[in-house]
């Protein structure tokens, strides 16, 4: 099974096992964020036109912030990974700026482990919009060797990229 049949076998389950919505633009995903309860963690797949595949979404909204969680699910990436697959996205979040970049695990072949990379901030709940969460996604991306390679010196393996 290719990496891609296991993101799309992965979104196929949140969305009808799991009723994970999907959203395709910024200002409908922040509406969606801004009306969920307190202190309860929602995700979501966010599907801007264009892209081949999309981005899951995980946010909490408390106490005037918001808790975001981004995994780009466009942006595979391999590693030979000496921790166990199930705890690497614990072991690879490092602190980058205002944003920490880590990997969620998709596959393991062998020692080599498939993931997406992500990253988490924190972002005041007044600033939160659809314009900001586009700027957001765009820095990231065009940063993303960047976290990565902070991740693999956090990790201190060799790795593969895309």
């Amino acid at each position: 099974m290719s990496i891609y049949d296991v993101i799309g076998d992965l979104l196929l389950k949140l969305r009808f096992q799991y009723g994970v919505e999907e959203v395709e633009d910024s200002v409908g995903l922040v509406a969606m964020i801004r009306s969920q309860p307190d202190d309860e963690e929602r995700t979501y797949i966010y599907s801007p036109p264009g892209r081949p595949r999309p981005y899951l979404v995980s946010a909490t909204v408390s106490g005037g912030y918001v808790a975001l969680a981004f995994a780009d699910l466009d942006d595979v990436r391999q590693i030979k990974a000496a921790v166990d697959a199930a705890e690497l996205e614990e072991a690879s979040t490092v602190i980058v700026g205002n944003v920490a970049p880590f990997l969620m695990p998709l596959k393991r072949d062998g020692d080599v482990v498939y993931a997406v990379l992500g990253f988490k901030t924190v972002v005041e709940a007044d600033v939160l919009t659809g314009g900001f969460l586009e700027a957001l996604l765009e820095e990231f991306e065009w940063d993303s060797d960047k976290y990565f390679m902070s991740i693999l010196d956090k990790l201190s393996i060799n790795s593969g990229s895309k």
